[in-house]
């Protein structure tokens, strides 16, 4: 993931609101990565990231949801 780091679609806020899956997915074909895998695991990995750079503490955390 991080050779595509720089994939990030930024709002009018200027915070980061997804991935550009288009992007993603041509430089992994282009790196020969499996693409059904990726297409698999990008939703997760993309909401962590995109909960990341935003600052949220609690991504991916359904801990606290489940209470």
């Amino acid at each position: 993931m991080t050779t595509c780091e720089r994939q990030i679609r930024v709002g009018g806020t200027g915070r980061p609101f997804a991935l550009d899956f288009g992007a993603v997915m041509t430089v992994a074909s282009a790196l020969d990565v499996d693409l059904g895998l990726l297409a698999d695991v990008l939703p997760a990995a993309e909401a962590a990231i995109v909960s990341n750079l935003n600052g949220d503490e609690d991504a991916g955390d359904d801990a606290e949801e489940d209470e």
